[in-house]
């Protein structure tokens, strides 16, 4: 609940401070006093648009400050849902603004845009009056209101949970399908990759094999001269020409052998030199048997560089390794057998979204029908409410349409023609339509708005419509006390409330405030004692000259001072309407003890 509002420098406020209580308060004063000034200040903290000139003339800036108490508060939850809002106990909203119009919004002290300061003050207060912040004027809240009504929330919790699976199902199987018509694109690359790199017949190592043969073949003259060379430098293969390197080191190992006769000292020479025979022999066959196998083939030299290109152009595509190219290869065939497995996917995605749609479309018929029922209930409630505030011709009625689309909820067990129905207290069309697919959303199928007929004759229209004033103020009074329990927003403050009543019709409006404040925080501003009899809290507003200003003062009465209070806004302070007073404030404390309005039951 609102349990203080502090205003500075606000109109013609310089300082004021006002401390709120739970159930009925009741704000009185004299025209022009600024009681309407004070419900302005609170419409300005809750988020509506204002400009400098709410600025008090030769001030810097206005200040205004709520503070609310959320415990035990039906709203509290939903305020602290507010992203970047703590869990607290109690929560203040402030806002300024300064002669040149820049304005400050902020929540527990922290600075946020004025879009949080709404969205925070919507779940915390309707003001009806000069302001617009009305819950009941905001037509997607009506289902809401008729739904929390009629006892519907758990029933449309089970829709909106099997509509989220809608929606993440159609959303999954139209991502499947828009991958599915990439995919074809995608699997066609794919398998000319793989058959690319499986037609190359790669082996690791294969292409330093290549390029060493391929050395080979075209250095093949060259290599067999070199070998040539080297050949005959260790044999002599012609009689003319010198001895070769095996012919020397046999004279070598001759005398070394001879020496070793005569001297046994030489006989590790004589052996070394005849290991340098072995192996210059060892040499010399080997290089004999390698010129045997250089020959140089044009064909096969062709060939290997053919196969050295192939290997380097997939190189270029697939890796710099042929052990890369070959994991290219593996990993493109696993993606083509996953990109194959997107049907059968989409086959079994389209099953389970047929099961849950089933599950949805009967739900969302079942609700469709109890909201017919809640609204005959609701309309005849609120009727019976007008009644007693002075409005027996008027009329209320819950218009529940629909929207065909093509993929909508096939609802079966709608008693309703599809392009909607106006319920009244009296409706008993139970006609049974075709089922055809209907545009839906998590609160089911249905787009309800209260609709309202003021006086006898005249057609009814949407609630939003309405032209605002007493009437209308009477007609939100009637509505809140039906829906007490559905509307969870806990502070309701009216400002026009007994604008063209009085007497009789007074009483039954200060009585239906004061029930009304049995499930929430009231605040009402009024001019007749016949309603502020009834308030719990009784708040008067005066104004004052000081030092050549105009200022507003807020000042908590009772007892003595209240009865003055009541007795001046009788007309005079007279022994007799201080009697009249006193018996207004008994009268008052005698229904706040003994009546209790009986409230149309939830459900």
């Amino acid at each position: 609940m609102l349990a203080e509002l502090s205003i500075a420098n606000y109109a013609v406020i310089d300082t004021l401070r006002l401390r709120l209580g739970p159930g009925f308060n009741v704000l009185t004063g004299e025209t022009g006093a600024g009681k309407s000034i004070i419900i302005g200040a609170l419409s300005f903290v809750l988020g509506e648009r204002a400009d400098s000139s709410v600025v008090r003339a030769g001030e810097p800036e206005a200040v205004v400050e709520a503070i609310f108490d959320l415990q035990d508060v039906p709203s509290a939850e939903l305020v602290k849902a507010v992203p970047g809002l703590e869990e607290d106990r109690s929560l203040i909203l402030a806002r300024e603004i300064t002669a040149t119009g820049r304005s400050t919004c902020r929540l527990n002290g922290r600075a946020v845009p004025m879009r949080t300061l709404l969205e925070v003050g919507m779940h915390l207060v309707d003001v009806h009056g000069q302001g617009a912040h009305l819950s009941l004027l905001r037509v997607a809240e009506h289902v809401d209101l008729l739904d929390r009504f009629g006892g519907l929330l758990e029933l449309r919790k089970q829709l909106a949970d099997e509509v989220q699976r809608i929606v993440a199902g159609r959303r999954r199987i139209n991502t499947l399908r828009v991958d599915q018509a990439k995919a074809a694109q995608r699997a066609d690359l794919l398998s000319f990759q793989i058959n690319e790199i499986s037609a190359a017949r790669l082996q690791e190592g294969e292409e330093e094999a290549l390029i060493a043969e391929r050395t080979l073949q075209v250095n093949a003259e060259k290599i067999s001269q070199l070998l040539v060379t080297a050949c005959e430098a260790l044999e002599q293969v012609e009689v003319s020409r010198p001895a070769g390197a095996l012919e020397l080191l046999s004279q070598a190992v001759g005398a070394l052998a001879a020496l070793e006769k005569l001297d046994p000292a030489f006989e590790g020479h004589r052996k070394s030199a005849e290991s340098l025979q072995y192996q210059v022999e060892d040499l010399r066959r080997e290089l004999a048997g390698f010129m045997d196998r250089v020959e140089f083939d044009q064909r096969r030299l062709a060939e290997v560089q053919e196969r050295i290109e192939v290997i380097s152009g997939l190189k270029r595509k697939y890796g710099p390794t042929i052990a890369e190219i070959i994991a290219f290869g593996a990993k493109a065939r696993s993606e083509l057998d996953s990109l194959s497995r997107a049907e059968s996917s989409i086959s079994e995605l389209e099953a389970e979204l047929e099961e849950v749609t089933a599950r949805a479309s009967k739900l969302a018929g079942t609700l469709s029908l109890a909201r017919k029922e809640a609204g005959s209930r609701l309309t005849a409630a609120v009727e019976q409410q007008l009644q007693g505030v002075g409005m027996a011709g008027a009329r209320l009625a819950v218009q529940i349409t629909h929207e065909t689309s093509a993929d909508g909820l096939p609802v079966h067990e709608l008693g309703f023609d599809l392009a909607g129905e106006i319920i009244e207290s009296d409706s008993t069309n139970t006609s049974q339509v075709q089922a055809e697919p209907l545009r839906f959303d998590v609160t089911g199928v249905d787009r309800v708005e209260f609709l309202i007929s003021a006086n006898p004759g005249e057609p009814l229209r949407p609630l939003v419509k309405v032209a605002s004033g007493g009437e209308t103020a009477r007609l939100m009074l009637a509505i809140k006390e039906v829906l007490s329990s559905a509307d969870r927003v806990p502070t309701l403050v009216f400002d026009e409330v007994d604008a063209g009543i009085g007497g009789r019709i007074a009483e039954a409006v200060g009585m239906r405030l004061w029930s009304l404040g049995r499930r929430h925080q009231v605040l009402a501003v009024t001019h007749l004692p016949q309603i502020a009899c009834y308030g719990d809290v009784h708040l008067k507003v005066s104004k004052h000259l000081e030092g050549g200003r105009t200022i507003t003062r807020v000042v908590p009465v009772q007892d003595e001072q209240r009865v003055l209070e009541l007795s001046q806004m009788l007309g005079a302070d007279t022994p007799a309407t201080r009697e009249k007073a006193a018996e207004l404030l008994r009268k008052g404390a005698e229904a706040a003890v003994s009546n209790r309005l009986e409230l149309p039951a939830e459900g």
